[in-house]
C-alpha cells in the first residue's frame, strides 16, 4: 500500500505512521484474502486506512477510511468511508459526523451515482477504526459496550471484552455486523500491547463451515 498523507505537516514537531500487512486463511482454501492497514497521526490530526482484497472466489475489494482530529490523545472522527468493489460494481458509503447536532449522515453512491443521503438512527463518537485505537484510553473495565459506525446497523453497538492482559492483550469483540466479520459478527484478536497492533485474529464458524484466521505478515513503523 502506498504511503498516504492526510495533511502536509510542515511545522508540527511530532508525526507517526505505521503500516501492517495481513493474510487471512479459511480452512482448506488456504489464503483467501490479503489486507493492509495504515495509520498516521500528528499532534492534531489522524488518518486510518484499511484495504482488503480476496485472492480467490469473486473479485472483492473493501476499503475503510477514517479521518479526523486528535483531542487530548483521543481520535475524534470527522468522516468515515467504506468503499466496496464487488465484481463490476463500486459502492461508496460516506459517514459524516456532526458533533454540534449529535447526528451522523450517511451518503451512498453506486458506480459514482448518488443514491441517497440519510441520518443514522443513532449518534456515536467513533467508527470501528477510531474505536480500535482509542480502546487503550477509553476502556475502563474488562467488558464494555460502545457505539461506533460499523457496529450494529440500528444502534452502532459493539461489545468488547478483554480476555487476557500482558505483553499480548487478548480481546473478544462482537460487532453485531455479519457483513463485516462473518455469520455471528464476533472476532477474537491478539494485540501487541506496546503498539496496539493486532498480531493474530480469528472469526469462528464463517458460513458455518470453518474459521477465518488472520495473521500479521509485516509491520513498518516510522516514529
Amino acid at each position: 500500500m502506498k504511503k498516504l498523507i492526510f495533511l502536509i505537516i510542515a511545522v508540527l514537531a511530532y508525526s507517526f505512521s505505521m503500516q501492517a500487512t495481513y493474510e487471512a486463511r479459511f480452512g482448506w482454501f488456504g489464503v483467501v484474502a490479503k489486507a493492509t492497514g495504515y495509520f498516521e497521526k500528528n499532534q492534531t490530526s489522524y488518518i486510518i486506512k484499511t484495504f482488503t482484497k480476496t485472492t480467490k472466489f469473486i473479485n472483492f475489494k473493501n476499503y475503510h477510511i477514517s479521518k479526523g482530529r486528535i483531542i487530548n490523545g483521543i481520535l475524534v472522527p470527522l468522516t468515515y468511508e467504506n468503499i466496496i468493489i464487488r465484481g463490476d460494481n463500486k459502492f461508496n458509503l460516506i459517514f459524516t459526523f456532526d458533533y454540534l447536532h449529535k447526528k451522523i449522515y450517511k451518503t451512498k453512491y453506486k458506480n459514482g451515482k448518488f443514491i441517497y443521503k440519510r441520518t443514522l438512527e443513532y449518534f456515536a463518537n467513533n467508527d470501528i477504526l477510531s474505536l480500535y485505537f482509542n480502546l487503550p484510553l477509553i476502556m475502563k473495565k474488562n467488558k464494555q459496550t460502545f457505539k461506533a459506525v460499523g457496529g450494529d446497523r440500528h444502534t452502532g453497538k459493539i461489545d468488547v471484552e478483554i480476555l487476557k492482559k500482558g505483553k499480548i492483550t487478548k480481546i473478544k469483540a462482537n460487532l453485531y455486523n455479519k457483513i463485516f466479520v462473518g455469520d455471528k459478527g464476533v472476532v477474537y484478536l491478539d494485540i501487541n500491547s506496546s503498539n496496539w497492533v493486532t498480531i493474530d485474529g480469528i472469526v469462528k464458524h464463517v458460513l458455518k463451515i470453518g474459521n477465518l484466521k488472520g495473521r500479521l505478515v509485516s509491520l513498518k513503523i516510522n516514529p
